[in-house]
């Protein structure tokens, strides 16, 4: 039984919602869930995109590949989510004035970081995309585990109220009949840092209102 046969929606949480809300969500829950989770949701959501936007974010996300992956193919989701949870973290350190990777020890005697000019949010919320993204984190399996039987669960209750109307399969129109592969934590990074960056963006703060 495949992944979205055992989610069964019985109803649609989010539908009435304005696409200026659905973004505001997507940008709280870029701020807010762990990092690992972020990513894997994002890696689903990007392998529905064309391969040319792909690719166009995947060049501008380079200073951030590891030697290991200069051979990656430059379409590939997975490398592409991993990429832009990087550049997240990096941007997340510059906002607090913290930055103690080894490429930005090399880079401060000779040169500006490369990874300094990379607008990982914009990248993010560019209007081409915005709006495919936040509809895919919304209704990603991964973001939906994470709050019904990951961390999340735990202070589902102090989110809100959009959260747990979208999220909680309590009353709240979602059912599930299980759904194994998905811990919530990670694979990629051992849980994350708290949320991207915990404030807003562009007016969004994502907080009670939607």
């Amino acid at each position: 039984m495949g992944i979205f046969t055992r989610w069964r929606r019985r109803a649609d949480p989010y539908a009435a919602v304005t696409e200026e809300e659905r973004i505001a969500r997507y940008v709280y829950l870029l701020n807010t869930l762990p990092s690992s989770v972020v990513e894997r949701a994002h890696a689903t959501a990007f392998a529905d995109l064309p391969v040319q936007q792909r690719r166009e974010m995947f060049a501008q996300l380079r200073p951030f590949m590891a030697d290991t992956e200069k051979d990656a193919a430059d379409d590939d989701p997975t490398v592409l989510a991993r990429l832009v949870r990087r550049a997240e973290e990096h941007r997340l350190r510059r906002a607090n004035g913290v930055d103690t990777s080894e490429q930005a020890t090399l880079t401060a005697v000779h040169d500006r970081d490369p990874r300094d000019a990379v607008d990982s949010r914009g990248l993010l919320l560019q209007a081409a995309t915005v709006g495919f993204l936040a509809h895919h984190m919304l209704a990603s399996s991964t973001v939906m585990y994470y709050f019904e039987h990951g961390g999340g669960s735990v202070g589902i209750a102090s989110e809100p109220a959009w959260v747990g109307q979208t999220f909680d399969p309590v009353g709240t129109g979602w059912e599930s009949s299980g759904a194994g592969g998905f811990d919530g934590g990670g694979a990629s990074d051992g849980g994350g840092f708290g949320g991207f960056d915990g404030g807003g963006f562009g007016g969004f703060d994502g907080g009670g209102g939607f």
